[in-house]
């Protein structure tokens, strides 16, 4: 696998951008990390596919309905509004996003992948991230699809990256686990995923 060196090619879908920088108590935060990416894979189909990573503001933000604080008390300059959606920025997501997002979005290929959701469907990956000998898992939640305007070109959404609080669920801990060839193979033929 090789990460592309050009410039992502336009046909993005709609929801990926580049988010530029926010300022989050006078901080301004550079998120130049989430800009969409591409690498190259052949996943078993004996020829390469272009593979653009794209992110969503869920991996340096939270929903307004899961803060612990009533909406009337959360400081303006803590929300982050797309156009979408209202979020409330995230110091922690943004941290782990900056420290470890890319890094595992371009390691896919050598992760433990667990399925998360086979409705949608949505994909896990974990990364234990504590220095002091703690354990917090950081999950990646991501999907897969075919881009149906170019051959062979796969689009990645990172859909979320958070700590777990409590770790998995009971359903995601017993979940199926696939391999991440198989999932883009799959993807790319239009098999479902088992799980």
């Amino acid at each position: 696998m090789s990460q592309l060196d050009i410039e992502v090619e336009e046909g993005l879908p709609e929801a990926a951008c580049c988010f530029g920088s926010v300022t989050y108590h006078g901080v301004q935060w550079d998120l130049s990390h989430l800009d969409p990416f591409a690498f190259r894979i052949d996943p078993g189909l004996g020829t390469m596919l272009t593979v653009v990573v794209v992110f969503s503001c869920h991996c340096f933000s939270h929903s307004i309905r899961h803060d612990t604080r009533a909406l009337s008390e959360i400081p303006g300059n803590e929300i982050y509004d797309d156009g979408r959606e209202r979020r409330v920025l995230d110091a922690q997501r943004f941290a782990l996003s900056r420290r470890f997002l890319r890094a595992i979005a371009t390691s896919l290929h050598t992760r433990r992948i667990t399925i998360a959701d086979r409705r949608q469907p949505n994909f896990v990956t974990l990364d234990t991230v504590n220095a002091d000998g703690t354990i917090s898992q950081y999950a990646v939640f991501f999907e897969v699809e075919r881009d149906r305007q170019r051959k062979r070109r796969m689009f990645l959404r990172i859909q979320s990256a958070y700590l777990l609080d409590g770790g998995l669920t009971r359903r995601q801990a017993s979940a199926g686990k696939v391999r991440f060839d198989t999932l883009l193979r799959n993807a790319y033929q239009g098999k479902k995923i088992g799980g």
